[in-house]
């Protein structure tokens, strides 16, 4: 695979940037976190993944190299996911023989978008040329949000990247995008021709992103922009728009019913909504937390506290030797029971007695609490100068 770099403009955020113009430059000012298990995981897969296509177009014997079994990470499912998405593309090249052409193929090409983004680049993971079309193949590992290949911003820069690269070699006048996502059942394509996918280029992508590199234009928050940005939880913009989106589903349908009383119809709209909203809670409250725990800001009338905390056993197979010496059979034992069914049958008294040397309360973990819940100040606090945390 190509080395991994960054842009501030990069062509997977687009669908970002291109919404909201001025959070690009924002978000680089916030530290980016490292990559998470998931995102290790399709760094894996793509690797696999080009490894696997490599060898099927050299018309080799298709095995999985030593190094690939043994990354933690890897799992035998992954090599069907990879051979979903190596099915995808060979049933294309071959569809594309029996058409008459001789197809061109390049695999992770890395592209020049600098034409239409200042500093852009991307890679794109396949690309196919023949009878006039160029095929461009986004392989999308993860399996948490479906992804679309029409009118994906991404994917559209590709195309333009590739005809950059390619257009002037060979006759090209229509561009196919393709997102194969294996793990949710999705292989999608969408077909544009070279001169519209251009003038989109010239006349959408390149003055937004002359804005965006600038930090200049407009916020304008919405779900699909702002789901991945650093940014958000400090963004007044989409902290209204986020409680202008719930206040929203309130609105009065025209039902007679009580003024207290909701509609049907306005419980349905709160559903609509109901994971969009648990994600902008869940994000603001880790967002505060991590502000407060590690760079020493004072949110007014909070304060980080340890958080609940679970008993345990911290060497169970000598618990489980020790209540076999009393004679307890394995139906007592807490690989079946957990410490109150246990403490229910033997006795919390007599079960202290016979392991109680095994029985602990780890710390819980920090959370903020209001001030006037009373409880003591969480004391693991990593940061060294406290700031106030201020409206100005």
């Amino acid at each position: 695979m190509a080395p991994e770099r960054h842009a501030l403009l990069g062509a997977s955020k687009a669908h970002q940037w291109m919404a909201c113009p001025p959070s690009a430059k924002w978000e680089a000012t916030f530290p980016e976190t490292g990559p998470s298990e998931a995102a290790q995981e399709g760094t894996l897969a793509h690797a696999l993944a080009e490894d696997h296509l490599r060898k099927i177009l050299d018309g080799k014997r298709v095995t999985t190299p030593k190094k690939f079994k043994e990354d933690p990470l890897y799992r035998p499912a992954m090599e069907e996911h990879v051979a979903t998405y190596c099915d995808v593309i060979t049933e294309t090249l071959t569809a594309m023989r029996e058409s008459g052409a001789d197809p061109i193929i390049y695999l992770e090409q890395q592209l020049d978008l600098s034409g239409w983004i200042p500093d852009g680049f991307g890679t794109a993971d396949c690309i196919l040329i023949g009878n006039g079309t160029l095929h461009v193949f986004d392989f999308k590992y993860g399996k948490g949000v479906p992804v679309n290949a029409e009118e994906n911003p991404q994917l559209k820069l590709y195309g333009l990247g590739a005809l950059e690269e390619f257009g002037l070699l060979y006759d090209i006048s229509d561009v196919v995008l393709h997102i194969v996502q294996p793990r949710l059942e999705s292989i999608t394509d969408w077909t544009v021709s070279r001169e519209v996918l251009e003038k989109w280029g010239t006349f959408v992508v390149k003055p937004i992103a002359e804005k965006a590199f600038k930090g200049e234009g407009e916020f304008n928050p919405g779900e699909d922009q702002c789901r991945w940005c650093r940014c958000k939880n400090a963004c007044r913009a989409y902290n209204t728009y986020m409680l202008d989106t719930v206040k929203a589903r309130f609105n009065d349908l025209g039902e007679e019913r009580p003024a207290n009383e909701l509609s049907d119809e306005e419980i349905a709209g709160l559903l609509d909504s109901i994971e969009e909203i648990k994600r902008w809670v869940s994000s603001v409250a880790d967002y505060a937390l991590d502000q407060a725990l590690n760079h020493g800001v004072k949110y007014p009338g909070y304060m980080v506290v340890e958080g609940r905390s679970n008993r345990k056993i911290s060497d169970e197979a000598a618990a489980i030797a020790k209540l076999e010496s009393r004679g307890f059979k394995a139906d007592q034992i807490m690989k079946l029971k957990g410490l109150t069914d246990l403490e229910e049958q033997i006795g919390k008294t007599r079960l202290g007695d016979i392991i109680g040397d095994y029985i602990i309360k780890p710390p819980g973990k920090p959370k903020l609490a209001p001030e006037k819940e009373g409880r003591k100040p969480y004391t693991d606090i990593k940061f060294t100068e406290v700031k106030e945390n201020e409206e100005k």
